[in-house]
């Protein structure tokens, strides 16, 4: 595998400490950074495996959302119910207003 370079900005203190690490751990700093890295991509990687099913379930649920029917679409309220509701609005009811 072919390996390329690329620079990193960080505080001195960062960079020390990393030095330090890497010392101890007997690597340079080059292959203490990369394993490291790759330790972190791994448990992201983990993570995103465990919360797959629920992100594919809810983008499903908010993509019906928008364009399928609600349960609640199929219910009408009752005549005493559009009247309640008129009255709170003050309105007459149409129920009232045809009678």
């Amino acid at each position: 595998m072919a390996t390329e370079r690329f620079s990193i900005s960080m505080s001195a203190e960062v960079r020390d400490r990393i030095r330090e690490h890497a010392a101890d751990a007997g690597l340079d700093v080059s292959t203490f950074l990369t394993i490291a890295a790759q330790a972190q991509m791994d448990q992201q990687d983990r993570v995103r495996r465990i919360f797959k099913p629920f992100e594919e379930a809810r983008a499903e649920a908010e993509e019906q959302a928008g364009t399928g029917t609600w349960a609640g679409d199929q219910i009408e309220p009752t005549r005493e119910e559009r009247a309640e509701v008129e009255a709170i609005l003050g309105r007459s009811s149409h129920d009232e207003a045809a009678a």
